[in-house]
């Protein structure tokens, strides 16, 4: 198993950040899959500063992450 702190993931299969590919619907997809670890995609601290609508969405979680 591997542990990040004290939270511990199923495996060591992780899906990487990648831009304009990792929204809900496909980290859910690859968490049925059996991935251990999903993360949201690369995105502009700049949007995030400024509140940009389209990062602030790309910012989205489904609890069933």
């Amino acid at each position: 198993m591997l542990e990040i702190g004290d939270i511990q993931l199923k495996n060591r299969v992780a899906l990487a950040p990648m831009a304009g590919v990792c929204n809900s619907a496909f980290r859910l997809t690859v968490k049925e899959f059996g991935a251990g670890l999903v993360c949201a995609e690369m995105i502009s601290d700049k949007g995030i500063v400024t509140q940009n609508e389209k990062t602030m969405n790309m910012l989205y979680i489904d609890e069933h992450e």
